[in-house]
């Protein structure tokens, strides 16, 4: 059963960024691959080096829907690794009711010179929103992280044509005192105004995790699509546990 809940304030008082509304077109969530160049231990996707499933652009382009505008998530695993990335960017730029692209990255493999961080954030198009991950397991392997976070937020303002960074920024609920330093980093770069800071939930490689909340879903006006192609709706918990078992 889907738990569907009014959407909730952000752990700074505000209400999220990119959030659901009422107005906002129909959102695939595409996992793109369970394949992942960082290994969080809670991925909701139950994504990591392991993962070997890559969606096909064919797979792909058919999750599209038969009608009315819509918005595409690239997301994974870690989406910028997958070897068509490119591709999957084109056919959602180029198809006709497609009406906004989000990417949803660990940042790992992206440019961090201004000026070829600018011609790749223009391969992308507009409307863009880049979702950049940060949490401490991120921090710790990638001290350049939030570095990269300020110049995309840089780029992307310069750029314009409705172009946004939005951080997810995670803490876990089970260690406050050891993860204050996390929202203490975004806000001393002068990000924590771009930044949905919550805290991580019971599913995915966490989903036993005692003390957790488990997940809610806000509207149900989107659809998840997984690395083999299948479909899950908006059931965050079953796109998961699909993810689980893939090779």
């Amino acid at each position: 059963m889907i738990d569907l809940r009014s959407q909730n304030l952000t752990l700074t008082g505000a209400l999220p960024r990119d959030r659901p509304t009422t107005a906002r077109p129909h959102r695939l969530y595409v996992a793109t691959t369970n394949h992942c160049n960082r290994a969080c231990p809670w991925c909701s996707t139950c994504s990591s080096p392991r993962g070997q499933t890559w969606l096909s652009t064919q797979d792909y382009a058919a999750s599209f829907p038969a009608q009315g505008p819509f918005e595409v998530q690239l997301e994974g695993g870690e989406p910028t690794i997958h070897p068509q990335f490119p591709e999957l960017v084109r056919l959602a730029q180029t198809h006709p009711r497609c009406v906004r692209l989000v990417l949803v990255t660990n940042g790992v493999v992206l440019p961090r010179e201004p000026k070829t961080l600018r011609a790749w954030l223009l391969e992308l198009g507009a409307p863009l929103t880049i979702k950049l991950s940060i949490n401490h397991h991120l921090l710790a392997q990638d001290p350049g992280l939030l570095a990269l976070a300020a110049l995309l937020r840089d780029e992307l303002a310069a750029l314009g044509r409705d172009r946004e960074l939005v951080l997810n920024v995670r803490l876990r609920p089970d260690a406050p005192g050891q993860d204050a330093w996390v929202r203490e980093a975004v806000a001393k770069a002068g990000l924590l105004e771009l930044a949905n800071v919550f805290h991580l939930q019971a599913y995915g490689f966490a989903s036993e995790r005692a003390g957790w909340d488990t997940p809610f879903v806000v509207g149900t006006n989107f659809t998840l699509v997984n690395p083999d192609g299948r479909t899950h709706g908006p059931d965050l918990v079953g796109r998961s546990e699909a993810m689980r078992v893939l090779p």
